[in-house]
């Protein structure tokens, strides 16, 4: 049986996100004509998620490990000229058996530049299938989207 976040709930408005990371564009981001890179956006959402995941699984008694992306679907919304100060939200769609559904936006300001919407499961790297996720990190999980406090776990 899966948790599934019942609200209505637009990735592009970001009053539905309370769990937020700050980024800057880097020089390094940007293509020949100053926009940010589809790859700096995924890079982005990447840390994110990873830091996301990562705390809610590290404050687990078992802090189970090997998470990996299983999908993302990106939409582009807005360019991005350097310099620019972005924030990406992070919010728990859905909790699988061994997977969790993620949305992500980045904004500039509260304008949304990119959305993703993201699957990671949970496996054991040595025998390379999934596994469950434990209660405690779904516990986490749900309590890190709903409250954005990363440190109250």
């Amino acid at each position: 049986m899966s948790d599934t976040n019942e609200t209505a709930f637009d990735p592009k408005d970001p009053a539905g996100y309370k769990c937020w990371r700050e980024e800057i564009v880097r020089f390094n981001d940007l293509d020949p004509h100053w926009h940010m890179t589809s790859t700096a956006h995924m890079t982005m959402f990447e840390s994110s998620r990873i830091l996301f995941i990562r705390r809610a699984s590290e404050a687990s008694k078992g802090n189970p490990r090997g998470w990996m992306l299983m999908n993302a679907n990106i939409s582009y919304h807005s360019q991005v000229h350097f310099p620019a100060s972005l924030r990406v939200g992070t919010r728990l769609d859905r909790i699988g058996r061994s997977s969790v559904r993620i949305f992500q936006g980045l904004f500039n300001g509260d304008v949304c530049v990119s959305t993703v919407d993201g699957t990671v499961i949970l496996a054991d790297p040595g025998l390379s299938h999934s596994i469950p996720v434990p209660d405690d990190v779904r516990d986490n999980l749900r309590r890190l989207s709903e409250t954005g406090d990363w440190d109250g776990l």
